[in-house]
């Protein structure tokens, strides 16, 4: 073969290996692009993963702060109520008073007075007239489904008892 096929082989092997060495730059550049895309894409997904996590913590404790805080009132709520409950023994005693007081709305000093008495009498339909009588005791008899006598003995009284501990 003459040396000049020789030389155009040779420049035709070269054309070849620097047109592959360009192909092959060029994929490692498409390559090299797609990996910093996705390692974009990646880190956006994090960020975004790390964001909704955040979300969900705040959500998650401020659920908890709520529940906590209900729980925290319902127990206060029921310490409150817890001191006005009534042992039922038909016995009208100064917590019964207080208890009743409470209920009504009225000042709790432990005394029925005629402004207790009036609540009281205001609630069970009688006469508010602050002086408690037989007719008061019947309002709260008929009040309560007990036998209306007039007398507010412990039957009237465990009955009075028991309606003032639903109240609470």
């Amino acid at each position: 073969m003459p040396l000049f096929g020789k030389k155009k082989e040779a420049a035709a092997v070269e054309a070849a290996k620097a047109e592959h060495e360009a192909k092959a730059a060029e994929i490692k550049a498409k390559t090299q692009e797609a990996i910093a895309e996705a390692a974009k894409a990646k880190a956006e997904a994090e960020a975004k993963a790390a964001e909704l996590k955040a979300k969900a913590e705040a959500k998650i404790a401020q659920a908890a702060a709520k529940v906590q805080a209900e729980a925290e009132e319902k127990a206060a709520e029921a310490e409150e109520k817890s001191k006005y409950i009534l042992v039922v023994d038909g016995e009208w005693g100064k917590l019964t008073t207080i208890t009743t007081q409470h209920i009504l709305g009225v000042e709790e000093d432990g005394v029925i007075g005629p402004v207790t008495t009036k609540a009281i009498q205001a609630k069970v339909g009688a006469t508010p007239d602050g002086e408690w009588g037989p007719l008061t005791t019947k309002a709260m008899q008929t009040f309560l489904g007990v036998t209306v006598d007039g007398i507010k003995g412990p039957e009237t009284v465990k009955a009075w008892q028991t309606w003032c501990n639903k109240q609470l």
